[in-house]
């Protein structure tokens, strides 16, 4: 699922520091497989395939870009109803320090539900009883404010099983199906330095979940036109058996090789590796609004999708 060795293994503990990142990156059997050019491995097409998914399951490439996935109407027509939405709140990062969670506001709200809000919580506590009780109900509202149109992840989730083998479904981690599709809003543009200073990985914090691989399927509705633009790293993807010791302290930009930017199209899908370091660029007027699904490659290949 990704391309680091067992002898690369041994370098990282089960805990990702950015010292023995560092060590990680700039081993030379790490340097000789990612000497390609990043932007050769940004890979535009009409359509999803599952060759390109397998590409960038396997990280042969390091993103996938549909344009035009939505249309313009939609896309206006959801940037609307998530602006002036009454559920509209914080959508706090999740960094593990020390064993412990912690939720940092990056500047970023959202609308729907988010399995970071159980992290640190017994299964019986309000947090896990909240997220379950509004995973579907936040997908069948989407739904509807989309009709007669499909709703984006609606799109989504059929196309990835009619296309991947092994097939692709909702995750249901605790026996309960998960929410997908969760609006990530960002309308406070003051704070948008924050998701450029630090960039960032994705991982689940639940030891019981065994998957192979991240993925984050990004469906852009709204973009500033200056700023905004997705950045990225070729390094090695960190092992999904690795935490994370991470803190908003921590420089990653310090130890991390040049970067490629990526300037999503409103309406435009985009499917990066949450397991690499990314990042926001910062902007300075308007807003920008994606909607946003994990995508898990479990061990028998099949996909799990979840916010």
């Amino acid at each position: 699922m990704n391309n680091i060795t067992q002898n690369q293994k041994s370098i990282i503990s089960n805990k990702i520091t950015p010292q023995n990142y560092k060590v990680l990156i700039h081993s030379k059997a790490i340097s000789k497989n990612y000497k390609s050019s990043m932007n050769s491995k940004i890979i535009t097409n009409d359509k999803i395939t599952e060759d390109l998914l397998k590409k960038l399951f396997n990280e042969e490439i390091l993103a996938l870009r549909i344009p035009n996935y939505i249309s313009n109407y939609l896309s206006e027509k959801l940037t609307n109803f998530y602006l002036n939405h009454p559920k509209l709140e914080c959508h706090p990062h999740d960094l593990k320090v020390n064993d412990e969670i912690q939720l940092v506001d990056y500047g970023v709200d959202r609308v729907g539900v988010s399995y970071n809000t159980t992290f640190g919580h017994l299964k019986n506590s309000p947090n896990y009883k909240n997220y379950f009780n509004k995973a579907i109900p936040a997908i069948r509202e989407i739904r509807q404010e989309c009709a007669p149109n499909i709703a984006p992840f609606d799109k989504l989730r059929l196309e990835l099983d009619e296309i991947w083998s092994p097939g692709a479904s909702i995750a249901n981690f605790e026996g309960k199906k998960m929410h997908v599709g969760i609006a990530r809003i960002m309308k406070r543009p003051e704070k948008s330095y924050m998701v450029e200073k630090q960039p960032h990985y994705d991982g689940l914090q639940q030891k019981g979940v065994k998957i192979r691989g991240q993925f984050s399927a990004n469906i852009y509705i709204a973009m500033p036109n200056t700023g905004g633009e997705l950045e990225l790293w070729d390094v090695p993807g960190i092992p999904t058996d690795q935490f994370i010791e991470d803190s908003s302290e921590i420089n990653w930009r310090e130890i991390l090789p040049q970067s490629v930017l990526v300037k999503p199209e409103v309406g435009e899908l985009v499917i990066i590796n949450t397991r690499k370091p990314h990042a926001v660029r910062n902007f300075t007027e308007n807003y920008r609004i994606s909607l946003q699904s994990f995508i898990g490659v479990k061990e028998d290949e099949h996909l799990m999708i979840w916010n």
